[in-house]
C-alpha cells in the first residue's frame, strides 16, 4: 500500500483529521488565530549560537507593569504587534502570509519575520509559534485577562 493510499484510507475512516493530514489549520483554529481581541505574549525564548535564552519579561509569568505584548492577526491578513518593554511602547504592523501551518510576518518596513510553525490549541486558547531559533507562546487576550482577574 502506497503512502498516498494509506493517508486516504486513514482519512476515510476518520483516524487522521483531514486538516492535519493536509497541513492546514481547521476552521476553528483559523477563527481563533484571527480573533479580533488578539493574543498576549506569555513566553519568548531564542537560541543564539546554540545557547537557549528566555526573555526575563516573557518567561511564562505576567509582568504587566514591566512588559507586555500583544499580536493581532486579522482575517484580511494584516497584523498589529504592540509591545511595552523598558518603559517604552513599540508597535509593528504589516501583513502576514499563512501557508498551511506556517506563518510569516512582513512589517511596515518590509522586514520578513518567519516562517513560524503554528500550533494552535483551541481548548487552551493558546498558540505556539516556532522557528529553529525562536519559540513564542501566546494566549488569547480574552483568556489572559480572565486569568489576571482571578
Amino acid at each position: 500500500m502506497s503512502n498516498r493510499t494509506l493517508v486516504y484510507f486513514l482519512l476515510l475512516f476518520g483516524w487522521v483529521p483531514a486538516a492535519r493530514a493536509r497541513g492546514l489549520l481547521s476552521d476553528d483554529q483559523l477563527k481563533l488565530l484571527q480573533d479580533p481581541g488578539g493574543w498576549e505574549y506569555i513566553t519568548v525564548s531564542d537560541s543564539d549560537n546554540g545557547i537557549q535564552t528566555q526573555h526575563t519579561c516573557f518567561n511564562g509569568q505576567p509582568h504587566p507593569e514591566e512588559c507586555s505584548g500583544t499580536l493581532t492577526l486579522t482575517s484580511g491578513h494584516t497584523f498589529v504587534q504592540n509591545v511595552y518593554i523598558h518603559g517604552q511602547s513599540v508597535q509593528r504592523h504589516g501583513t502576514y502570509q499563512l501557508n498551511g501551518t506556517e506563518l510569516t510576518l512582513f512589517d511596515e518596513l518590509g522586514t520578513k519575520d518567519g516562517p513560524y510553525t503554528v500550533d494552535i490549541n483551541t481548548q487552551a486558547k493558546s498558540v505556539i509559534l516556532d522557528m529553529p531559533q525562536v519559540h513564542i507562546e501566546l494566549i488569547l487576550e480574552k483568556e489572559y485577562r480572565k486569568r489576571m482577574q482571578k
